[in-house]
């Protein structure tokens, strides 16, 4: 197993230059109403300072050579600055300044999957054909052929402008913390992990109740298909002769189900989990732009239209470490669930 890790570790190194070299030329590799040096300049610098800047990056060179300047800048802890839509600071900073946000609608969109998901399979196999079932199948489906965007203006329609014309208590549409939340001491980033740590139960609510509609709309299309890949799993699983054994021998369903049968059903539920959370990760951009969720999704879509590759590349890159990160943890957990699985 320590073998194989190491192995997968030195691959990463390999994905994550590809990755960079592909995102690199088609960010800069084509024309663009933007110049990629803009970033890096201000209104205080002069003509001269301005050629400096742009010749020490590299960029009045060709752009395979361009690619190597900005290699080495990253190599030494310099992706650049944002472009205009960020003031022009550090992408750095900015991303890890929204990248907790993320973080946050990912957890709580994968907890909603697996807390509604799993059960719904279970239930779906275990009463096969049943009513239950069938309103399952129904719930997924509708799950899985639902445009995002279309799933997340509905909840907003109906949980904030109808319940505000009905008179009822209403959850909010965008953005992850009301304006007029206090300042509190951030030790995560997160609001709602900060606003416990603060022991400001307030703000912790706040920030739970505008969670609510954008993880609800991002778990809705991943639920769907976690619940048919459990149903299918479990239906699978049951048919063994262990489970037969197991139920000649007196033992109850529940351990039945949860204690032989669920075991053997989870490893690709487990796929499915481990890489839904690492595309959450990488950002939502549909999901965050609709709610104006301040994440780096929402960010890379305002990079990408004025052309701020550098944010870009950095978005890019964390995204890909995340996916391939994640690969590597759902096959250690293969192991770990089977213990059968060597590698």
């Amino acid at each position: 197993m320590y073998e194989y890790i190491i192995r997968r570790s030195v691959l990463l190194i390999f994905v994550l230059f590809g990755v960079s070299l592909i995102t690199f030329y088609l960010s800069r590799g084509f024309p663009s109403a933007f110049n990629p040096c803009a970033p890096y300049i201000t209104t205080k610098m002069s003509v001269t300072q301005i050629h400096n800047v742009c010749a020490s990056h590299g960029f009045y060179l060709p752009l395979y050579e361009q690619y190597f300047y900005w290699l080495r800048d990253v190599l030494t802890g310099n992706w650049g600055s944002a472009g205009t839509w960020a003031q022009g600071l550090p992408v750095m900073s900015v991303f890890a300044s929204r990248f907790p946000y993320t973080v946050e609608l990912a957890i709580s969109a994968v907890i909603v999957t697996v807390v509604v998901g799993l059960p719904l399979g279970i239930i779906s196999a275990v009463r096969n054909n049943k009513p239950v079932d069938h309103a399952s199948r129904v719930v997924a489906l509708t799950g899985i052929s639902t445009p995002v965007y279309w799933f997340g203006f509905i909840l907003q329609l109906v949980f904030f402008y109808y319940f505000i014309r009905w008179g009822l208590p209403h959850l909010p549409n965008q953005g992850a913390l009301s304006t007029n939340e206090p300042t509190i001491t951030t030790y995560t980033g997160i609001p709602i992990i900060d606003g416990l740590l603060n022991a400001n139960w307030g703000y912790a609510w706040d920030a739970f109740i505008h969670v609510i509609l954008p993880s609800i709309t991002l778990a809705f299309a991943s639920l769907g298909a976690l619940t048919r890949l459990v149903r299918a799993s479990m239906l699978e699983v049951l048919r063994q002769d262990y489970i037969t054994l197991a139920r000649s021998k007196g033992l109850s369903e529940r351990v039945v189900i949860f204690r032989h049968a669920l075991r053997n059903a989870l490893i690709p539920a487990l796929t499915v989990a481990g890489l839904l959370f690492a595309g959450l990760l990488g950002g939502a951009v549909i999901t965050e732009t609709v709610f104006n969720w301040p994440g780096v999704g929402f960010d890379s879509v305002r990079a990408v239209l004025q052309g701020d590759s550098n944010f870009v590349m950095l978005y890019t890159l964390v995204t890909a470490l995340i996916v391939v990160v994640a690969n590597l943890v759902v096959d250690v957990l293969y192991a770990v669930v089977d213990p059968r699985i060597r590698y």
